[in-house]
C-alpha cells in the first residue's frame, strides 16, 4: 500500500515536471520566435542601407574612370592635333 502511494506521487511529480517543462520550452521557443524577427527587421535595413550606399560608391567610380580615360586621351589628342 506504502509502495502503491510512493509510485503515484513519483508519477505526480514527473507529471508536474514535465508540464513545467514543457511550458518554459514553449515560452523560450516564443522568445526565440521574437528575436528572429527582430534580428530579419535589422538585416532588413541592413540590407536597404548597404544599397543606398552602394549606389554612389558606383556613380563616383563611374566618374573617375571617366576621368582617368579622359586624361588618358588628352596626350593622344595632342600628338594629332600636332601632326
Amino acid at each position: 500500500m506504502a509502495t502503491e502511494i510512493l509510485l503515484v506521487l513519483i508519477i505526480f511529480l514527473l507529471t508536474f515536471n514535465l508540464l513545467f517543462v514543457g511550458i518554459y520550452i514553449v515560452l523560450v521557443l516564443k522568445d526565440v520566435r521574437v528575436t528572429l524577427h527582430k534580428l530579419n527587421l535589422v538585416l532588413t535595413d541592413t540590407h536597404e542601407i548597404t544599397k543606398t550606399v552602394k549606389e554612389p560608391i558606383k556613380e563616383i567610380t563611374g566618374l573617375v574612370e571617366g576621368i582617368s580615360n579622359g586624361i588618358k586621351a588628352v596626350p593622344l589628342l595632342s600628338a594629332l592635333l600636332k601632326k
